[in-house]
């Protein structure tokens, strides 16, 4: 795995190639901000189903219902905090690709606005999907059912459960894609912001 500072762009060798041995380009946002934008329900979708799984746990909101005023305090730890979630998110997408550690073909990168692993290899579809979905699962899903069971599941930790729920947006958008336009048992191979299947 390397590390990179912004996605590979797209080969248009590469497009031309791939299209001429019979790939198809799935029909997907053309970069990150059109990703982000048509990615906003899933935004929503994915908070929503994290906020039901930390309400019973913490109500992170009760403080600002019942007093009705609200806040926000930046703190260093806050905002370390937060890159820890994010790199975490993205070393479980890492996880999932196959022997992504030795791989020439597997990117990574932390930015300010966030973080991203990015692979060349041909995955099947359900392997696309599995390292799509993993970090809010993990996360925003798994983890704090965990730690709700344990007490240990504070205001600070239930927030940056919503933060990575909020942030796999994008992730869950590229996986809705893939699940409707990719046949079930095809490959599937991203060129810079464009995606394959065969």
């Amino acid at each position: 795995m390397k590390y990179v500072k912004k996605i590979p762009s797209t080969d248009k060798d590469l497009r031309d190639s791939l299209l001429n041995q019979g790939w198809n380009k799935i029909k997907e946002p053309s970069n990150l901000p059109l990703a982000i934008l048509m990615s906003v329900p899933f935004m929503f979708l994915c908070g929503a189903v994290s906020y039901l799984i930390v309400l019973p746990f913490t109500d992170i909101f009760a403080n600002i219902l019942s007093t009705g005023s609200f806040s926000i305090t930046i703190r260093l730890d806050y905002i370390i905090f937060a890159y820890l979630v994010i790199l975490s998110h993205e070393l479980i997408h890492a996880a999932f690709i196959p022997e992504f550690i030795k791989s020439d073909d597997t990117y990574f990168g932390i930015r300010p606005w966030g973080g991203f692993v990015y692979t060349t290899q041909k995955l099947g579809k359900a392997r696309f999907l599995l390292i799509s979905v993993a970090p809010f699962v993990i996360i925003s899903v798994v983890l704090p059912i965990v730690l709700g069971l344990l007490n240990l599941l504070s205001g600070v930790i239930a927030a940056l459960i919503l933060l990575n729920a909020f942030a796999s947006s994008v992730d869950l958008l590229s996986a809705f894609l893939i699940l409707f336009q990719v046949p079930k048992g095809a490959m599937v191979l991203n060129n810079g912001f464009e995606t394959y299947y065969k």
